[in-house]
């Protein structure tokens, strides 16, 4: 039951404002929390670039446009942008790539930074919320005295892991070997020494835009709502301003057009669905997608593969069980009865919805978090993985097989449903939001509440 005070601040249509990338990984959470704050009574907006005005339609919330690429005239600039994920996707280094993105990132902060400006001065949110890769947004809430809260589908470096832990972005097993475990140890230092040229800039912007040379850091000094749960993350100790509060889905998820639903349920008896989602950043070598389709190729399988159209040129010729869509409303998918295994990226969002649907996943991680949560499957014991640089179609077709007929991996995937399930994200992230605007965050931040002095 609301408290009287959240509900005086439902009748006074207290303006929650949302501030994403157009990526649809980092959005798809905080669609779903704009839509249960919109239900609530609040006055919702979702600022984020035209290409994903779709995205908003239907959530109650008001689109506002935001595209920071206006903002960048040089051209063969814009050309190296749109080239960045076939980039990192090939990128053998993951931390080459982490910086390749990194530099994307710090390339567009004025750009986001001076278009976001005007928006919030015009439309003066009561409070922002904002994917964790907007740090411009962040910024400008600081400037303005807004409320912030970010949001994130991962913990990643927000919270910092004993050395016996693996760190974020490597890709060891909690059950590190002696040597892996030497690397774990140095790679806070190897990080500064390849990241700290890229901190620099990041911060001699920051200071430049927001005219001020003690700009605090947004991650330590703002609430964050992580949408996942522990098992997918490693248990460790949280500090008062990260809530982890389980996966963030819609109340109601995007139905199956009646033609996929149709083909989902007229395989034959003894037949099963393999379902192949690489998100809309991950891009394949065509020895790659041969390799899949090849390994997938069994009177046993029916294959659904969800790939942008922009990808769809490199498949090679494929069989009549394979079907090939652009894009499909993947909870609904993975929650079918006929789909058995998830052949993903292991971005954090397929993670989620895989195992709260319990099925097994087969692994092939490109770039970023990917290879940490590629990990993070092997270790529940839900998947097994594959290595971009060098797999071939026999691999793939046995580690199907393993996860359809090893009872263990099904076992695993059913024990993190159940996990998943008795989490409350949307819920708890939609309280986290109204008690933020209700009370503030100072009673979690003790230099807040006793100033600095010992502590």
């Amino acid at each position: 039951m609301e408290t009287e005070h959240l509900k005086i601040y439902n009748k006074m249509e207290k303006h929650i404002m949302f501030v994403s990338l157009p990526l649809l990984g980092h959005t798809k959470q905080m669609i779903a929390l704009a839509q249960e704050l919109v239900s609530r009574g609040y006055k919702v907006s979702f600022v984020i670039s035209e290409v994903a005005k779709e995205w908003v339609e239907g959530t109650g919330a008001d689109f506002i446009p935001w595209n920071p690429t206006l903002a960048t005239i040089d051209e063969s600039n814009n050309r190296h942008n749109d080239s960045i994920w076939h980039q990192v996707s090939r990128e053998r280094s993951n931390w080459r790539g982490e910086k390749m993105m990194l530099q994307r990132l710090i390339n567009f902060y004025v750009p986001m930074y001076k278009t976001l400006e005007p928006i919030f001065h015009q439309y003066k949110p009561d409070i922002i919320v904002v994917d964790r890769a907007v740090i411009p947004a962040m910024d400008l809430a600081w400037q303005m005295n807004l409320p912030c809260i970010i949001q994130s589908r991962f913990l990643g470096k927000f919270v910092k892991p004993s050395a016996n832990i693996p760190r974020f972005g490597t890709s060891y097993s909690i059950n590190m070997n002696l040597w892996e475990r030497f690397l774990n140890r140095l790679e806070p230092l190897w990080l500064i020494l390849q990241f700290l040229p890229l901190i620099k800039k990041l911060a001699r912007l920051r200071s430049e835009c927001c005219g001020s040379q003690n700009l605090p850091d947004p991650f330590s000094k703002n609430l964050i709502i992580v949408g996942t749960a522990f098992g997918i993350e490693i248990p460790r100790p949280i500090p008062p301003l990260i809530k982890m509060v389980g996966p963030i889905f819609p109340k109601t998820i995007e139905p199956l057009s009646p033609s996929l639903k149709e083909w989902l349920e007229a395989g034959e008896e003894g037949t099963v669905v393999i379902y192949i989602g690489f998100g809309t950043l991950a891009t394949l070598e065509p020895w790659q997608a041969k390799a899949l389709v090849e390994g997938l190729t069994d009177s046993k399988f029916r294959v659904l593969w969800s790939i942008p159209k922009s990808q769809q040129h490199i498949l090679p010729s494929l069989p009549p069980a394979f079907r090939i869509e652009s894009f499909v409303p993947q909870q609904a998918v993975l929650s079918h009865a006929a789909v058995r295994v998830f052949v993903s990226h292991c971005s954090p969002n397929g993670i989620n919805e895989a195992l709260y649907c319990g099925k097994p996943i087969l692994g092939l991680p490109f770039f970023g978090d990917q290879d940490y949560f590629a990990a993070r499957v092997l270790d529940l014991g839900v998947g097994l993985k594959l290595n971009k640089e060098n797999f071939p179609s026999t691999e793939v077709c046995q580690k199907v097989n393993s996860l359809l007929n090893n009872q263990s991996y099904i076992h695993a995937a059913n024990r993190m449903s159940a996990i998943l399930k008795s989490t409350r994200g949307l819920e708890l992230a939609a309280d986290i939001v109204e008690n933020t605007m209700a009370v503030g965050i100072s009673n979690l931040d003790p230099e807040m509440i006793y100033g600095n002095h010992n502590i």
